[in-house]
C-alpha cells in the first residue's frame, strides 16, 4: 500500500513540476486539443498564402518573359517587311494582333499591314531559329505582291548584319 501512495504522490508531483515549468518558467500552459487545431490551422494559412504568393510572382515573371520575346519578334518582322518590298517604303505600318504557340511548338505570330486587315500575314517562330522568327510567313495575295521574290528576301539576322556593317562603315 506505501508503495502504491508513493508512485502516486511522485506521478502527481512529477504532472505539477512539468505544469511549473511550462507555466511558470517557460510562460506556456499545457495546450488541449483546440489551441493545436487553431495553431496548425494558422501555420496551413500561412503556408497556402506563400505559395499563392510565389506562384504569383512566378506567373508574373513568365509573362514578362513573353512580352519581352514578343516585342523583339515583332521588331524582327517589321524589319523583315520593311526590307524585303520590291519598292521602298510600301509599308507604312505593321499590326500585330495574335501570338499563339502551334502545334509542333512553333511561335505563331499573326498581324497585318498599312491598316488593312486583309492584307495579312502569320509569321512563325521556329525550333530550327532558336524560336526566332527567321523568314517563315505565310502572307496574302495583295502582300504578296508588295514583297520581294523568295529567293531574293534576307532573313531579319542578314538585314541586322547588313545594318550593322553600314553603321560601322561610317
Amino acid at each position: 500500500m506505501l508503495v502504491l501512495w508513493f508512485i502516486i504522490y511522485n506521478v502527481r508531483n512529477y504532472r505539477l513540476q512539468k505544469n511549473f515549468i511550462f507555466h511558470h518558467i517557460l510562460g506556456v500552459t499545457l495546450m488541449n486539443k483546440k489551441h493545436v487545431f487553431i495553431i496548425i490551422g494558422v501555420i496551413l494559412c500561412i503556408c497556402i498564402v506563400a505559395s499563392v504568393i510565389y506562384l504569383k510572382v512566378k506567373y508574373d515573371e513568365k509573362e514578362k518573359q513573353k512580352a519581352i520575346y514578343y516585342k523583339e519578334q515583332q521588331e524582327r518582322i517589321t524589319l523583315y517587311l520593311n526590307h524585303n518590298t520590291k519598292e521602298p517604303n510600301t509599308i507604312k505600318t505593321v499590326h500585330f494582333t495574335s501570338l499563339k504557340r502551334g502545334p509542333m511548338g512553333d511561335a505563331v505570330i499573326e498581324g497585318y499591314i498599312n491598316e488593312n486587315k486583309e492584307d495579312d500575314f502569320v509569321a512563325y517562330g521556329s525550333p530550327e531559329h532558336n524560336y526566332q522568327f527567321g523568314g517563315s510567313l505565310i502572307k496574302s495575295k495583295n502582300l504578296s505582291t508588295l514583297l520581294k521574290p523568295v529567293h531574293q528576301t534576307k532573313s531579319p539576322d542578314e538585314i541586322k548584319k547588313e545594318l550593322e556593317s553600314k553603321k560601322n562603315d561610317r
